[in-house]
């Protein structure tokens, strides 16, 4: 009875103290005259330079291991998984880690670049891999999964800049949207980079196709991130705790924080609605590729196309991102919108026939795509309270990636439930998807947004 009496002392005492400081007008982590062009420009090229590095996993290792080796996509969803599970443990002790200290360019230099060591080992291994073994197998789906989780892991604290690097509420929307628009140009460069590596066309050494993309990969990405490392500064009026938390003490105060977000206003209810449209995101970014090969039957070169204009206008969706915010009278409105829309463009991937068909959904896919995660990410970041970028990011991460255990089993699921369609059972696959995007429109209704000033 006195542990109960305690906790509903403490829980009203955390629902007032985060309405004073969240629903107040948007107070910036770093004084204006502080926050300098050349800062938002380096943290928007980080986002360019890992989605030139994540590109080459994202459109060629699934081609590559399953249609060139004969791998089990099942590996791909088992790697998936478990880099979920290992960010599940850590992420939010490192977010916790980077809250106390106020240091997040540490923690992303260094995910970053184990990342880019990952992919790297990865595509030269596989340059020797010409058919597959228990060892080789093993081998390349733990570089994957390290490719997976030091990515994800490095997201989290390039998204927690984001209170840090705008004067207002509204600032938040153009710089996240900035972030997504370089992403997206960012897989634009890399596509036109890697598409004549991985045909075979250009060589590196004696390394040639897929896996000398993947080198590729990691090359651009350290290429571009550099300047990051180098220059961007961590946000100088970030607190910092005066003694640092042995590692149980920071474990348990992480766990009793991750269990009080649900007392923090719109947060739960916004996760969660993130968690089911990011599940459709990751699983189609997994398995896009070999449903647009086996289901749209596209040549490479139409593939390549597709993802092109998608990339293009997904550039388009991130710019115009504070756009939609205007048009539609808010971030939850818009956020809406665009979910019901991307509710039909999946659909519309799920029942189109014709090559021409799934290249025209597959392009104007990418604008809601950029829009809407581009939003999603700059609303989450109105939502968390001062002093807790970092932490509650890393939960924001860790949704979007648990999506991806529940994503690639339900695909896997219905594939096999539907198995007697041959190749048009991932149609069926897809259509699960858009099924969780759209019950994330009604999740969304839950959420509460805070006041702008």
């Amino acid at each position: 009875m006195k542990h109960s009496a305690e906790r509903e002392t403490l829980l009203p005492n955390i629902r007032n103290e985060y309405a004073k400081k969240a629903y107040v007008p948007y107070a910036p982590v770093m004084s204006t005259s502080v926050i300098s062009k050349k800062q938002i420009w380096l943290w928007a090229l980080y986002d360019l330079a890992n989605s030139m590095g994540f590109l080459g996993v994202t459109f060629y290792f699934g081609l590559w291991f399953v249609a060139d080796l004969g791998g089990s996509e099942a590996w791909m969803s088992a790697a998936v998984g478990l880099s979920t599970i290992a960010l599940v443990c850590t992420l939010p002790f490192f977010g916790r880690r980077s809250d106390d200290t106020g240091r997040r360019k540490s923690f992303l230099t260094v995910f970053s670049i184990l990342c880019m060591a990952a992919l790297a080992l990865l595509g030269l291994y596989g340059g020797g891999v010409t058919s597959l073994s228990r060892g080789s197998t093993l081998l390349i789906i733990a570089l994957y999964f390290f490719v997976q989780y030091f990515y994800q892991a490095g997201l989290a604290f390039y998204d927690a800049f984001l209170k840090d690097l705008t004067h207002d509420a509204r600032g938040v929307d153009g710089l996240s949207g900035l972030g997504m628009a370089m992403g997206q140009v960012g897989n634009v460069v890399a596509l036109a980079c890697l598409y004549p590596v991985a045909q075979g066309t250009i060589s590196i050494g004696s390394l040639a196709g897929k896996p000398a993309a993947f080198v590729v990969s990691a090359i651009l990405f350290l290429i571009s991130a550099l300047p990051v490392f180098l220059y961007l500064r961590d946000p100088p009026s970030v607190s910092r705790a005066t003694h640092l938390e042995g590692f149980g003490a920071t474990v348990k105060a992480t766990l009793k924080d991750l269990r009080a977000i649900r007392t923090y206003p719109g947060v739960l209810p916004f996760l969660i609605a993130y968690y089911l449209f990011a599940d459709a995101m990751l699983t189609l970014a997994l398995f896009i590729t070999l449903y647009l090969d086996v289901v749209g039957h596209l040549s490479d070169l139409q593939k390549n196309l597709a993802l092109l204009m998608a990339l293009l206008l997904g550039i388009a969706g991130g710019l115009l991102a504070p756009a939609c915010v205007r048009l539609f009278h808010g971030r939850k409105r818009a956020l809406r919108v665009l979910v019901a829309v991307w509710t039909v463009f999946v659909l519309w991937i799920a029942v189109a026939r014709t090559p021409l068909m799934f290249m025209i959904v597959a392009s104007v896919n990418g604008f809601v795509y950029g829009a809407l995660f581009a939003l999603a990410r700059s609303f989450f970041a109105t939502l968390v309270p001062q002093g807790k970028q970092a932490e509650f990011f890393s939960v924001f991460v860790l949704f979007e990636r648990t999506a991806s255990i529940l994503g690639p089993i339900l695909w896997s699921a219905t594939a096999a439930l539907f198995a007697s369609y041959g190749p048009d059972k991932y149609r069926f696959s897809v259509a699960v998807l858009a099924l969780l995007v759209g019950i994330s429109f009604f999740v969304l209704r839950k959420v509460r947004e805070p006041d702008s000033p």
